[in-house]
């Protein structure tokens, strides 16, 4: 069977409504799943935000 142009198209569109279908999914399940904020990963986030900082500006500060 060959591949034509308009079937690769229909093959491409369905792809990406079958993902959009799963993002969407997804994105239901986890309105109803809301995280459990507890201090320690609180904490975790603001070092992993504070060491992102960190590297930009060491990055910033490579380029001057």
């Amino acid at each position: 069977m060959k591949l034509t142009a308009e079937n690769l198209r229909r093959i491409v569109l369905e792809e990406v409504a079958a993902y959009k279908n799963e993002q969407q999914r997804l994105a239901e399940s986890k309105a109803n799943q809301p995280v459990q904020l507890t201090a320690e990963y609180l904490n975790q986030i603001i070092r992993e935000e504070y060491a992102a900082y960190e590297k930009s500006q060491r990055l910033a500060e490579a380029r001057r």
